[in-house]
Parts: structure tokens; sequence; C-alpha cells
């Protein structure tokens, strides 16, 4: 039996890329984000008991929404700067400009999202 591997070839990388990409969507959703996998992190690091890891945990959600807070901050922080650097381009720079922050906020709630 001959395999014509113009046929061949490409479905199997197409079939190697798609399981490589489930595989990654699938094992990135299963993670856990934030608070859980610091908590996650640090008791699988420095062997936490049952105590010490409700405690830590205790601890992790307590700061939790300071954490935010200074998030939102910062935000605030970079939109000031993004138009104090806007104003500093000439109008082809600030189209790009634009299209750079569109990328960075499209990457940023796709990462919100899969938390």
């Amino acid at each position: 039996m001959r395999f014509d591997w113009k046929q061949v070839l490409p479905a199997l990388l197409l079939g190697c890329l798609l399981g490589f990409w489930t595989g990654a969507i699938l094992g990135h959703r299963r993670a856990p984000r934030g608070p859980e996998r610091m908590l996650d992190k640090f008791s699988r690091e420095l062997r936490l008991e049952a105590g010490q890891r409700d405690s830590v945990k205790t601890v992790l959600e307590t700061f939790r929404p300071r954490f935010d807070a200074q998030n939102e901050r910062l935000l605030e922080l970079r939109m000031d700067m993004n138009k104090e650097i806007a104003k500093l381009l000439d109008p082809e720079q600030q189209k790009r400009f634009q299209e750079m922050q569109a990328r960075w906020e499209a990457r940023h709630k796709r990462r919100q999202g899969a938390q």
C-alpha cells in the first residue's frame, strides 16, 4: 500500500495541532488561578499541614481585596500614562499605539476570562 504524502502529511499535522490545542485549553482550564494557585504552590513547596493550609488560605482571602484595589489603581495609572504618550505621537503613530492597546486589552480580557 502506498501513501499519498501530499494528503497524509497535512492531515497528520492538522490532527497534531488540534490535539495539542485542545490539550492546552483543557489543561489550562483545570489549573487553579489566583489565590487557589498560590495556596496549592505554598502547600506543595512548603509541605503545609491541614491547619497551616487553612490559615494561609484565610490570609490570602483577607489580602485579596487589597490587591484587587491596587490593580484598579494601576489600571488608572496606565490609562493616564497612555494618554500622555499619545499626545507625543503623530497621527500615524497614534493609530498604531491604539492598535497596540487594543491587542493588550484583548489579551488581558482572555487571561481574566480564564481565571
